[in-house]
């Protein structure tokens, strides 16, 4: 392909003929090398010219059966009705070689006039897309659907307008016993874990959170069952999606995203996949203002955490497409907020709630720079005035930058509601089959590039969902509504007369099948398997797990029985990076559907089992056992293993395992969260002593730079070795795995390069960025290479930083280590101690040893049947 480029820019004739007539585009066309014959038509090449056997590229192309450059060659104005020498057309030639969709197509281009109306249908036309997707994020009870109907109202129709009853909000309503309030397992670090605590004894400190962190987000995390708003039925089920004209601002595809942590689990395919969608957070004024602060986090981190970093990264971390996010606040009126006049809200804390939130995401995500405060039942107020002033600058920002409409484009949209009622109960289909059908019934010129530039623009107006799968094709949603509202809405509603009504989670195929009657219940199960609601137990048959609506949580979450043998215990806990906050919204149910999955694959021998509670599970197998839990109100999840004396090995491939399911999903479920492992005191976890111990990476690192194996516990007064913290003891294991500072910095993660980048990309006052990081790395060329002070903007250009460790990187000495102590000579103790809170601490090839490994198998978005594979036939 290059030479090609190479010698058309070098005016080489593109139309030069071989000994047998043959001209590049016949040899292209014959080999069926796209890229090569769209390079050489757009350099104006001869169409029609003939070789020596009156044959066109049409010709060669169709006898070879070659339907995507036939059917290119014909939409940039091949002639179809050229003869050969012995008087056959490219129609003949393709009936001949029985090549029947190459036929059928140019059966449809016979007459000019229907090939000039299929190529008008794919040129753009002077209407904007009319519509974009506006989405709302709130706890229950914060008014996202009384805003909604507010802004579609007009000025008449709100002077009419009825408040719509509220639920009695008391303390003891709003502020409900947790389950998680009664004595659970916590843990505390050597260093100070929690901001604010630095003079509190370690043994105190470890009952305490980040200030704030334990209220507003807790409720999030308490069992449906337990959930005040619950019995609600006004509250929205799942994703309410409607299309509807927002007064004053304009036409919208409106997808209410529902409080209630039920459905929490479906969002992820939903919630951050569109960056020409406008994003609303919502919170209650009547909450507290540390739950206030934390309600909007809890959102704002979700959806950061479903935008993936991609290669190469760009100048100080910089996303291509931040998603656009408006934060309103509500119930100024009942919290009785000042007001002038015929003037807005007053808030005295809406600039430090700005700044605040502005501070942590607003790298990750374009937040406006006002929050709009009002009363969401008064549509005809000034402050819902102003929020639909911004809501207008936006949309038409975000659809300025989105292709015009194609008259293909509105014909699928007429064709969709047929289409919907073809595809039966279930509405899902292959991207492929999708572009069949488009090709097939509406425009057999459309290629699959048109048809996915159509369906993106499809998917933006909300008239589709394109949903992303690991496999080589994504998946078409026909009609969004009816897996968002209809059957989410049924399947994980309490309120539902007909609710599923088991405590463990666990359902027949009948009792599916009673609540969405009108779906082919087999097929149903499979998509929802694929996207980690439930899991189908392969071995029973007709049992399925969805750990959403499972409402026990009296099981022990931890081990307190007697034990008759000398076991070995070891643990992790997984927890974000960044900030010490809560886990985006379902994740632990997908962890629990999963390890449900896992645990079915292993029973082939009939020694694995699993119990589900809320936050929480149990497994065993092999003789060994595992507890994963949802701790210190979901700011951590925690892996406890326990098992005989002489089977270390096989407790530490069984924790390993575990991990890896867990680590694989969030990889690929919240790409944009960085996570690090902690490590659980051993002997505490076998004295069943609480609260445990828990070493941090930081630990690790100290204790190694001064030639120290082991770390003290303070908690209990005595010292634990590497070995029994990180490897059950195995001196077999530890001796063949690496510590942290050992690593190469080629396998720090991409979300710590990111970050890195963030901090040294940019230049510092005292020069301390990646500039002089390069000089004392010993590669001053590089600082010449992408030295960014022409003037050029930035947007575009390459993190300097990552270019630095990508190059120092081929190294093999390059290791963590050495980066950290360079950072700390720089000055750089920002950069530098992220690196060491971010690091992994042991890594291992567990392999090498010729165990049985556990087949740690994720769904992370494919399952037994992936998303693709359900919906093609």
């Amino acid at each position: 392909m290059e030479v090609v480029k190479t010698l058309i820019n070098k005016q080489c004739n593109v139309n030069f003929q071989d000994r047998h007539g043959n001209t590049p585009l016949h040899v292209a066309c014959k080999d069926g090398n796209i890229p090569i014959v769209m390079a050489l038509c757009e350099a104006n090449c001869n169409l029609d010219i003939t070789n020596k056997y009156g044959r066109t590229a049409l010709h060669l192309a169709a006898n070879n059966g070659i339907l995507e450059v036939v059917r290119y060659l014909c939409l940039i104005g091949a002639n179809v009705e050229v003869l050969t020498m012995d008087g056959k057309t490219a129609e003949d030639l393709g009936r001949a070689e029985q090549h029947e969709p190459v036929v059928s197509l140019l059966a449809r281009l016979r007459k000019d006039t229907y090939r000039t109306l299929f190529i008008q249908q794919l040129k753009p036309t002077q209407s904007p897309q009319p519509r974009i997707k506006l989405k709302l994020f709130g706890h229950i009870g914060s008014g996202k659907t009384t805003l909604v109907e507010s802004l579609k109202c007009g000025l008449i129709r709100s002077f009419f307008r009825r408040r719509r009853p509220r639920l009695s909000s008391t303390n003891s309503v709003r502020f409900p016993s947790s389950p998680m309030s009664s004595k659970t397992a916590v843990s505390v670090s050597i260093c100070d874990l929690y901001p604010g605590c630095e003079n509190v004894s370690v043994r105190s400190r470890s009952m305490m959170f980040e200030p704030g962190l334990t209220k507003g987000v807790l409720e999030v995390f308490v069992s449906p069952s337990h959930h005040p708003h619950c019995v609600d039925d006004q509250s929205t089920k799942a994703i309410d999606i409607q299309n509807a004209n927002l007064n004053g601002v304009g036409d919208f595809s409106v997808w209410e995203f529902s409080g209630n942590p039920t459905y929490y689990c479906s969002y992820d395919y939903f919630a951050a996949n569109d960056p020409t969608s406008v994003h609303i957070v919502v919170f209650s004024l009547e909450e507290p203002y540390e739950v206030q602060l934390n309600q909007v986090i809890f959102w704002l981190s979700f959806l950061k955490s479903l935008v993936s970093v991609e290669e190469p990264i760009a100048y100080g971390g910089k996303l291509k497409n931040l998603l656009k996010v408006v934060l309103v606040a509500t119930h100024a009126d009942i919290v009785n907020l000042p007001r002038p006049a015929g003037g807005e809200f007053g808030y005295d804390k809406d600039m430090s709630l700005l700044k605040e939130i502005r501070n942590r995401f607003g790298n990750d995500l374009q937040i406006s720079e006002k929050l709009f405060v009002l009363d969401a039942g008064a549509s005809g107020s000034k402050d819902m005035k102003l929020l639909r002033n911004h809501l207008q600058e936006l949309r038409s920002q975000l659809i300025s930058n989105c292709p015009a409409m194609t008259p293909l484009c509105e014909k699928v949209i007429s064709s969709l509601p047929s289409w919907r009622k073809q595809n039966g109960p279930n509405q899902l289909l292959s991207f492929q089959q999708f572009v069949y059908d488009v090709q097939e019934q509406l425009n057999p010129l459309a290629t699959e590039e048109d048809v996915r530039n159509l369906a993106q623009q499809l998917h933006s107006m909300g008239e589709i969902n394109i949903m992303q799968s690991e496999t080589v094709q994504d998946v078409v949603l026909l009609d969004p509504r009816w897996l968002c509202s209809n059957v989410l809405g049924k399947l994980l509603s309490v309120e539902n007369p007909k609710a599923l009504h088991h405590y463990r989670g666990r359902y027949t195929m009948e009792d599916i099948q009673r609540l969405v009657s009108d779906s082919d219940v087999e097929e149903l199960v499979q998509i929802l398997d694929a996207m980690d609601i439930c899991a189908r137990d392969l071995s029973s048959g007709t049992m399925v797990d969805i750990p959403a609506l499972i409402k026990t949580d009296s099981l022990q979450r931890s081990w307190t029985d007697e034990e008759e043998d000398i076991l070995i215990y070891g643990g992790v806990r997984i927890v974000p990076v960044e900030h010490l906050t809560p886990f985006p919204c379902g994740i632990f149910h997908k962890v629990q559907v999963n390890l449900c999955r896992w645990i079915h694959q292993q029973s082939t021998e009939g020694d694995a089992d699993i119990r589900l509670w809320v936050n929480g599970c149990k497994l065993a197998n092999r003789g060994a056992e595992v507890l994963v839990l949802l701790v210190n109100h979901g700011q951590g999840i925690e892996v406890h293993v326990r098992g005989l004396e002489t089977e270390k090995i096989k407790c530490c491939l069984l924790q390993e395992s575990i991990c890896s399911i867990i680590d694989n999903l969030l990889a690929t479920t919240l790409p944009g969260l960085l996570t690090v492992k902690h490590y659980l005191s051993p002997q505490q976890l076998r004295e069943h002593h609480e609260p445990v111990m828990v070493y941090q990476p930081r630990d690790f690192f100290r204790a190694q730079a001064q030639k120290e194996t082991s770390l003290a516990n303070t908690m209990a007064g005595y010292k634990e070795s590497f070995s029994s913290i990180l490897c059950f003891g195995s001196l077999e294991i530890y001796s063949q795995g690496s510590l942290g500072m050992d690593h190469h910095v080629s396998d720090l993660n991409i979300l710590v390069r990111r970050k890195l980048s963030r901090l040294l990309d940019t230049p510092d006052p005292m020069g301390k960025d990646w500039c002089l990081l390069a000089m004392n790395l010993g590669l001053p060329e590089l600082v010449a290479k992408y030295n960014t002070g022409s003037g050029a903007p930035k947007d575009f250009l390459q993190s300097p930083i990552c270019a630095l460790l990508q190059e120092w990187g081929n190294a093999p000495e390059s290791t963590v280590a050495i980066l950290m102590s360079k950072l700390r000579e720089l000055g750089r103790r920002d950069a530098a101690d992220f690196l060491l809170k971010s690091s992994s601490v042991f890594r291992v090839n567990l392999d090498v040893h010729g165990q049985e490994a556990y087949a740690a198998s994720c769904n992370s978005g494919t399952s037994y049947n992936s998303i693709s594979s359900v919906v093609s036939r």
